[in-house]
């Protein structure tokens, strides 16, 4: 269970980091975090592990966007 928090507590710092020294779009920034998450789910060995993360990271910018705009409807 750490790990999991771990994982998105790096995912989360690296992405700032990301957002901190370009001046780069916020698609172009989710896209990064998300191929940098890719990469970490690669490291997993536990092969339902890596799927779910897989699944996670390969969600698409405007489904993200849209859960953004939704939550900030509320």
């Amino acid at each position: 269970m750490w790990r999991m928090k771990k994982h998105h507590i790096t995912f989360w710092v690296g992405l700032l980091a990301v957002l901190s020294l370009t001046a780069c779009s916020k698609q172009l920034a989710y896209n990064t975090g998300q191929a940098w998450r890719q990469n970490q789910c690669h490291a997993m060995s536990n092969i339902d592990d890596r799927q779910r993360c897989m699944k996670e990271a390969g969600q698409p910018y405007d489904n993200y966007q849209k859960g953004v705009d939704d939550i900030n409807k509320k």
